[in-house]
């Protein structure tokens, strides 16, 4: 089968492993988006890429495993260019760095065969073969079916009740690295003045209340009625709240 780029990752992984006698990868890459906000990302997937080309593609046995894979399934392309494209070890290295590259989403539309050959790998090859139209078919079906969810939540986020916070960055992944000056972060443990769910009971003879308070963040799950969010609730926190002082006001309160 056709698979998704995903698979043929997972296949460059299980060869090194082979290629090195062992069952387990110690991946450098822990958390794509912080190598990104870090700007780490190129240089760790530079190296990752040199470490599967040197003990992929330069051991015999893992480099020819990957080639019969990848030339079965372009064979079956009903894209001329792909199908007739001989994998020789220039290509099957250069199509090893890209699919690490895309893999890690830091690869960029090449204009060339490439693109093809990613097309097909990724599961969204461009014809009516039956498998292809089969995944195909399965991944609209996801797309409807998200759709259809944010359809069915958006009474949730009508604008009567939205809360609209607002910072302006030039640039928000520097801009995050420092939790303390990190707005958007700190506004979401903000503890909002007004309670979700509000108890009386009795207890030693005493009538006590207990009052539970969401935070800004739970206000955007699912577990909140969309008419909680009133004025009270938009004014107590404005368009662009100070956190020490939001927090102030609800503990004098």
């Amino acid at each position: 089968s056709q698979g998704n780029l995903s698979s043929i990752y997972q296949t460059l992984v299980s060869l090194f492993n082979l290629s090195q006698g062992r069952f387990y990868f110690c991946d450098e890459i822990v958390n794509t988006f912080l190598e990104k906000m870090d700007g780490t990302i190129g240089g760790k997937l530079a190296r990752h890429e040199e470490q599967l080309v040197q003990k992929v593609l330069g051991v015999q046995v893992p480099a020819r495993v990957l080639a019969h894979i990848l030339a079965s399934k372009f064979r079956r392309s009903p894209v001329p260019a792909v199908a007739e494209e001989p994998l020789t070890p220039a290509v099957l290295e250069a199509l090893l760095r890209h699919v690490v590259q895309q893999k890690f989403e830091q690869r960029l539309p090449s204009g060339d065969i490439f693109d093809e050959f990613l097309l097909l790998l990724s599961g969204e090859q461009r014809s009516l073969m039956e498998i292809s139209y089969t995944k195909q078919q399965q991944k609209q079906k996801q797309k409807q079916r998200n759709k259809s969810q944010d359809s069915d939540t958006m009474d949730v986020f009508d604008k009567r009740h939205q809360l609209e916070l607002c910072v302006e960055v030039d640039n928000y992944f520097a801009y995050a690295l420092e939790a303390r000056t990190d707005l958007p972060r700190r506004w979401l443990n903000l503890p909002l003045p007004v309670p979700i769910l509000s108890l009386t009971c009795a207890l030693g003879g005493e009538r006590r209340e207990i009052h539970v308070y969401p935070t800004l963040q739970f206000v955007y799950s699912h577990h909140i009625q969309a008419s909680y969010i009133t004025q009270e609730v938009k004014d107590a926190l404005g368009s662009h709240p100070d956190p020490d002082g939001v927090c102030a006001r609800f503990l004098a309160a």
